[in-house]
């Protein structure tokens, strides 16, 4: 029996052509999909990958929360706190592995303590408090006071809370008594003014604490504020005039044909100015002769603060020296002289008495360059100033002062404020005098004998 073709075996042709089947390992098309499915496009993955960047940034942001959460919880616990809890760990274990019953009764106790620490913490109102300084501003040694209000904003009564404030380096403590609706507690607090500098005074804060003193919450009822104390200054009351000419100013060499100092007269030259022609001469020499004047620096006082370390003995020396230095400056600026102040790590505003003052309450003592270099490095900043006050202390030496003489111009008129324990002194030094202060009271006098 012969075969029967294929045709025949399988009923009609159902045959698919070769050129239709894929071959059994020819690679899928990306673009066939599944019956009604939309095909993939690059847009849709950058959706996907942006969707899943924000949930994993929500993810971190929630994560942040917690952890910020948590530290704010564990910030409230003590150093006892963390040695109670300890101690209770370690009692529970010796406890449980040892048998021992003194220990479990130690971890007992403990517990009772730990677990019932947060009922101090138990909100007590709402407190509102504010400070009251009578003066931003004060100076060394003047009276200066501070007002705290607290008040019962509440429309119940408030359970006594402690508070505290920081002054300075110091901190006030005192007790808020219970408060009725509406009612408020006032106490004044002395701001101590002995010592130059910026004191800042709170914030106030309200302390929740249990008595053992395991937990302690802060809760924040005022800003701070800050007070400077400024230095005690003098009026010289223009002791410096004789020094500091406001018309004539400091000489220099330079000749000049429109100036305020006369030198000499010369024979005229065409384009002089005709106003200075000395009719006078002219008339009994036959021929025209003009005023030949020298040419000034004007008015300009330059004040510089040491504050090497070395150069003084003590630290009420240096407050001295801040002193003498804001008030020749002031005193300058007050009759309108042109005045720099500066230190060997900073340039004093003089644009006022008030910015002049706050900035030197934060003038320190440092292991500075000595004040020869200082005057060599303010003369290099301000070539223009006819007058040099260098205020130093009594432990600098004299070559260091020859120095510094050698190191300003000659036509600067420079005059050296020692400030120490020792009295009232004068003495020239390389045509400089050099002056000994003890007590801020005395510049005047001292300045009228640098005259």
């Amino acid at each position: 029996m012969s075969p029967q073709p294929p045709s025949a075996r399988f009923g009609p042709d159902r045959s698919v052509p070769v050129s239709a089947v894929p071959p059994q390992n020819a690679p899928a098309d990306p673009t066939v999909g599944e019956p009604g499915a939309e095909p993939s496009s690059p847009d849709t993955a950058v959706s996907a990958l942006r969707s899943g960047i924000g949930a994993l940034r929500r993810a971190l942001g929630r994560a942040a929360g917690w952890g910020r959460s948590l530290a704010g919880v564990l910030s409230v616990v003590t150093t006892t706190g963390w040695a109670c809890l300890v101690l209770l760990a370690a009692t529970a274990v010796a406890g449980a592995h040892l048998g021992w019953q003194e220990a479990w009764s130690a971890a007992a106790v403990l517990a009772l303590l730990v677990g019932t620490s947060w009922l101090w913490l138990l909100s007590r109102g709402g407190h509102e408090a504010s400070l009251e300084t009578l003066e931003a501003r004060v100076t060394v040694g003047d009276n200066a006071a501070i007002y705290l209000t607290v008040r019962n904003p509440t429309s119940r009564p408030l359970l006594p809370t402690r508070m505290e404030m920081a002054v300075g380096p110091g901190t006030a403590v005192f007790a808020v008594p219970t408060l009725r609706p509406g009612a408020q507690d006032e106490r004044g607090f002395v701001l101590p003014t002995g010592r130059r500098g910026v004191v800042t005074v709170g914030p106030v804060v309200s302390v929740s604490s249990d008595p053992v003193g395991m937990l302690r919450l802060v809760r924040m009822r005022t800003r701070a504020q800050q007070v400077h104390i400024h230095p005690r200054t003098v009026r010289t009351r223009g002791a410096l005039h004789g020094v500091m000419k406001d018309v004539e100013g400091a000489v220099t060499q330079e000749l000049s044909s429109s100036e305020v100092s006369f030198h000499a007269l010369r024979d005229y030259v065409p384009g002089d100015d005709r106003r200075n022609i000395h009719w006078r001469t002219t008339a009994r020499t036959g021929r025209l002769m003009v005023r030949q004047f020298e040419e000034t620096h004007r008015s300009s006082l330059l004040v510089l603060l040491d504050i090497n370390t070395r150069n003084y003995e003590t630290a009420e020396d240096f407050e001295t020296a801040v002193s003498v230095a804001c008030s020749v400056a002031l005193d300058a600026i007050a009759d309108g002289r042109q005045v720099q102040l500066l230190t060997q790590n900073d340039t004093l505003p003089v644009s006022s008495f008030t910015r002049l003052l706050d900035a030197s309450c934060e003038v320190g003592l440092d292991d500075a360059e000595d004040c020869d270099e200082l005057a060599r490095e303010g003369c290099v900043l301000h070539p223009e100033a006819s007058v040099l006050v260098m205020v130093t202390g009594q432990g600098v030496e004299d070559p260091v002062l020859s120095r510094m003489r050698t190191l300003t111009p000659v036509d600067i008129v420079t005059i050296t404020l020692r400030c120490g324990s020792r009295p009232l002194g004068r003495r020239v030094l390389r045509s400089m005098p050099v002056l000994d202060i003890d007590r801020i009271e005395n510049l005047p006098r001292v300045l009228r004998r640098a005259m």
